[in-house]
């Protein structure tokens, strides 16, 4: 049986025929389609002198396509005048331009995917990448293929108007105070943000010791428990056991060392156990992992939410994420990064909180509150953020109590950024020994 290449060669001749006859199709064919997803040698040089006319504002017709080919010494290559001529003659009246554009995408993309897959083919045989790259080169390479024939169409509004008022009637149906998003679990976050949209790259920093872990644990475990979500936590800085500790002592109110000691008494280890019924039924996931690289977290929440496990993304942090791209410094590095997290949320249509670090600088202000500019290594952090939080709390002063302010440390949570909305502040109580924070009206 013979095997073909993916091509169309009807479609490409009545494609370019009915723009000859018809010069008012050649911008849907332009922004639609690129000299590269002609297959037949004659048709994509045709295609490149429609582009290169269009972009010059040049009249684009059958005369002006052979003068430019002629000038190009392309035109004899292209079959010459004989060619464009029978192009329009094979075309009785002008055909669904539409439908026969969409061919030759598919044909395209196709072919790509095909030559994608063969060089894939030759690395699984020349057996230099391990098992783990040769999967997370393979899922690259063709979802990149995808991605960047994605086409953007142009959309009149009429169009669209009637489904976002249908998205604010349904918002506003919903139950409780306004939330349209994920719920955090903290009413005073909720009220600010509405909850994390999807598609939204949510940033939270904080200085060293001030609890970002502890508060990411906390926005997994509470949107698990309110609204049984899906949530994928990638942790690049501690190991399970560590993550389980702290969840342990969250909910069965035994303090971390207590529970790290395993001095417990038959009452407390019933506390624990009861603690673990609870946490065995949310829906988290975790990556325990040392040196995670980004494409590995694109390629794993991908995989969930194919498999329709997966509603949040956390990243514990960002500057300890790498990328398989080499950069020639560190700021470009991080950059990269997280604009593919951005781009991750939403493609995937779910909320990404990803921890950073701020920068040293912090330390050398008397003012330690931070600011947008205090992100650490942050080239377009702050850009891609859709929200930026910072948790900030006062230094003990000299003479102060510090263990009575790690019990129960009072904790400025900043919204210094956020696209859709408000910015402002609240407080919250960090509870150390718990590794959780609480809100004022439930403190005890």
């Amino acid at each position: 049986m013979m095997r073909e290449i993916p091509s169309s060669r009807e479609a490409e001749n009545y494609v370019l025929g009915s723009v000859l006859i018809e010069n008012r199709y050649a911008a849907e064919l332009v922004s639609r389609l690129d000299h590269t997803d002609f297959y037949y040698k004659e048709n994509a040089n045709i295609m490149s002198a429609i582009i290169e006319l269009d972009k010059a504002r040049k009249e684009i017709d059958v005369s002006s396509i052979i003068d430019h080919l002629r000038e190009k010494k392309l035109l004899e290559a292209t079959g010459g005048t004989e060619y464009l001529f029978e192009l329009m003659d094979a075309i009785p009246s002008v055909v669904n331009v539409e439908a026969y554009i969409e061919i030759i995408k598919e044909k395209s993309i196709q072919r790509e995917l095909l030559n994608k897959i063969q060089d894939i083919s030759n690395k699984i045989l020349e057996n230099k990448l391990s098992f783990h790259d040769l999967i997370a080169y393979s899922e690259r390479e063709i979802v990149e293929v995808l991605n960047k024939r994605k086409t953007v169409d142009l959309t009149r509004i009429d169009t669209v108007t009637d489904k976002v008022l249908n998205i604010v009637e349904a918002n506003k149906n919903k139950p409780g105070e306004g939330l349209t998003g994920l719920d955090t679990g903290f009413t005073e976050l909720n009220k600010i943000t509405f909850g994390f949209q999807p598609g939204e790259l949510i940033i939270l920093a904080a200085r060293p010791g001030i609890g970002k872990s502890a508060m990411a644990l906390n926005l997994a475990t509470n949107s698990c428990e309110a609204t049984n979500s899906y949530v994928a936590f990638f942790s690049l800085e501690m190991g399970m056991d560590q993550i389980l500790m702290r969840l342990f002592s969250t909910f069965s109110g035994l303090t971390l060392n207590k529970i790290r000691s395993g001095k417990l008494t038959d009452n407390e280890m019933a506390l624990l156990y009861a603690a673990k019924h609870k946490l065995d039924k949310f829906n988290l996931y975790f990556a325990d992992a040392g040196a995670t690289d980004v494409e590995e977290v694109v390629a794993v929440s991908r995989r969930l939410k194919r498999e329709g496990r997966l509603d949040f993304v956390i990243v514990d942090y960002l500057q300890l994420l790498t990328t398989t791209k080499r950069f020639t410094n560190r700021v470009d590095e991080v950059s990269k990064i997280s604009r593919q997290l951005k781009l991750l949320a939403r493609e995937l249509q779910v909320p990404v909180v990803a921890l950073s670090q701020l920068s040293r600088d912090i330390e050398k202000r008397e003012d330690k509150r931070p600011v947008l500019s205090d992100l650490r290594e942050s080239g377009s952090i702050e850009q891609d953020a859709d929200i930026v939080m910072f948790l900030h709390r006062e230094q003990p002063k000299d003479g102060e109590d510090t263990t009575r302010q790690t019990k129960s440390a009072k904790t400025e949570v900043i919204v210094a950024k956020n696209r859709q909305g408000m910015t402002g502040s609240f407080h919250l109580f960090f509870d150390g020994s718990h590794s959780m924070f609480i809100e004022s009206s439930k403190k005890e």
